[in-house]
């Protein structure tokens, strides 16, 4: 496995040509509504109006590793059927990578102004409809900009591909990435419970 894995890694860094885009934008947050405005479009999500809450600026946000990516995952569907959950994964591990690392640029400007970057959060979770990548895609011209376009039922393609919101706050406390490792809610219905021996 772990040369399977180490064969994997190689290949999609080798096939990967990551390019990134962002746009910064003011937000507004408006819970009675559950809606949210970014620039001057209005988005209807309780859990992104919840996840945004405090902020009045943020950065839309999209990446992809490029087209050789999925022709190399579409190979090993053919070939080699054994490695390709393992490609799958490694060239899914190496997106969030590389959002992470493109997203340092937007961190720079957060500590400029004192503020904090709240967790990417994307279309398709919670009640924030998949619908709404077509204002991401808009606003940012992802097409022109980083060569993703987007399927009839709102898939990206290249598949390895991220779009996202990302607030920006005041508050350092609300922004953590790992909150699940921080958080000390007992009532919690994601919490594990492991057996005391």
């Amino acid at each position: 496995m772990d040369e399977m894995i180490e064969r994997a890694e190689a290949e999609v860094i080798q096939a990967a040509h990551p390019r990134h885009v962002y746009k910064r934008i003011s937000l507004q947050v408006d819970m009675d509504t559950a809606s949210v405005q970014l620039a001057s479009r209005v988005l209807v999500s309780r859990d992104l109006a919840k996840h945004l809450h405090g902020c009045n600026e943020g950065f839309l946000f999209a990446c992809t590793l490029g087209t050789e990516v999925d022709s190399l995952v579409k190979r090993y569907s053919l070939i080699d059927v054994p490695m390709l959950p393992v490609v799958q994964a490694v060239a899914g591990t190496y997106i969030e990578f590389y959002a992470n690392q493109a997203q340092k640029e937007l961190e720079i400007y957060g500590a400029e102004h004192g503020l904090f970057l709240r967790p990417r959060y994307s279309p398709g979770y919670g009640d924030f409809q998949l619908e709404c990548q077509r204002i991401l895609f808009d606003i940012l011209e992802i097409p022109k900009k980083i060569g993703v376009s987007l399927t009839d039922s709102f898939l990206m393609v290249p598949f390895k591909s991220i779009t996202a919101v990302i607030g920006l706050s005041a508050d350092p406390s609300l922004c953590h990435v790992n909150k699940c490792m921080t958080c000390t809610a007992m009532n919690c219905p994601f919490r594990k419970e492991i057996p005391i021996e």
